[in-house]
């Protein structure tokens, strides 16, 4: 029973990194706005769409420690990151909360609008609608989906779609 749910996790996990893009830009879907969810940050604290500041646009970043296009995508983040300081920036991940804390601190994330949830039941890409990492979902101050971006987005393509 253990080999088979180890090997049923194997599979899924290999699935996410098949699902590695570079690039591709997506329009949005069916889900518009930011879902209902339930998901906790580094310190278990739990984050729901209620804990979004309701003053700032949103980007949410999908992502796992271990895909190339995921660090090449937060090296480009961490670059720019006083580009992104109006935002409330929010990064996702399936991962053990000691990856995702190693992540944050390998790019210095450690801004006050930046926020590290873990899913640890696998629900956001299905709920948000993401297929792979990278991801970045730009949601409006009032929660409305702006762009949808799946695979290494470079910042100034972000930015055309965040308001001022």
């Amino acid at each position: 029973m253990l080999r088979i749910i180890l090997a049923f996790f194997l599979i899924s996990i290999s699935q996410l990194f098949v699902n590695c893009k570079t690039t591709k830009v997506q329009e949005p879907i069916t889900v518009s706005k930011i879902p209902y969810f339930t998901l906790y940050t580094l310190d278990s604290q739990r984050f729901t769409k209620e804990s979004f500041d309701t003053k700032r646009t949103k980007l949410i970043l999908y992502f796992n420690s271990e895909c190339e296009h995921c660090e090449k995508q937060a090296k480009w983040l961490s670059k720019d990151i006083e580009l992104l300081s109006d935002l409330e920036m929010v990064f996702v991940s399936f991962e053990e909360m000691n990856a995702i804390k190693k992540f944050r601190d390998l790019y210095n994330f450690n801004q006050k609008n930046v926020t590290f949830l873990q899913d640890a039941r696998l629900t956001f890409s299905n709920i948000f609608e993401v297929e792979s990492f990278p991801s970045i979902l730009i949601y409006n101050k009032k929660g409305r989906l702006i762009h949808k971006f799946e695979g290494e987005t470079k910042v100034e393509k972000l930015l055309e779609f965040i308001p001022n």
